[in-house]
């Protein structure tokens, strides 16, 4: 064995923080549940923890409506098989859909990030898109984006089960109005970037 690798050797021994990876193995995710009036059915997971999308077929907003000025998705992931001593947090939020706002109206939208271990734990952001001052109507596709890098929520630090909690992720979309203007919203896919630290 060289000088060099000597060095390496005593240093991983006496550092052990070094000689580990600098990210998480991916957890893999043991199981989805869905809850809300603006998931009902059909929806479709793809990829996997660190790079989920969710396809809805049935998030749709009207306004005015009685029942679906306002719906929401919350979606409760649990995960298997991340390396010990970690913590993990979603740090941004993307839907992307279709709307539709005359003036006089707008789309309002929330994503609140928790972890049933720790529910009082939470982290809320809320996003609009305005036509109430409008001149014009807004009839377009869009991807909004919440950004909760500056109130993350983490995880429990994972142990030897390799699990990172139940993480849970709902996404609520609000139609405001005038009372006279109508709007609408179709949300097709969600998904969410994560950031990880050690514990």
């Amino acid at each position: 064995m060289g000088a060099i690798s000597r060095i390496a050797v005593l240093l991983a021994v006496v550092y052990p923080s070094l000689a580990v990876s600098d990210s998480p193995a991916a957890p893999k995710i043991a199981s989805v549940a869905y809850s809300g009036n603006g998931c009902p059915r059909n929806i479709k997971q793809y990829g996997d923890f660190n790079d989920p999308t969710f396809k809805f077929t049935d998030f749709n907003l009207s306004y005015p409506g009685p029942t679906t000025q306002t719906l929401n998705c919350q979606v409760m992931i649990q995960t298997t098989g991340a390396s010990p001593g970690w913590q993990v947090a979603v740090s941004d939020n993307w839907v992307r859909g279709h709307v539709y706002l005359e003036p006089g109206t707008a789309l309002d939208f929330l994503t609140t990030v928790y972890f049933s271990q720790s529910a009082s734990q939470t982290a809320s952001v809320r996003g609009r898109i305005n036509n109430r001052d409008g001149s014009s109507t807004l009839d377009q596709s869009v991807t909004l984006h919440n950004d909760l890098t500056s109130s993350r929520v983490w995880s429990p630090c994972t142990g030897s089960d390799g699990t990172t909690g139940i993480l849970n992720v709902n996404f609520r979309g609000v139609l405001t109005g005038d009372g006279s203007s109508k709007a609408h919203f179709e949300a097709s896919t969600e998904n969410w970037d994560l950031d990880w630290r050690r514990c």
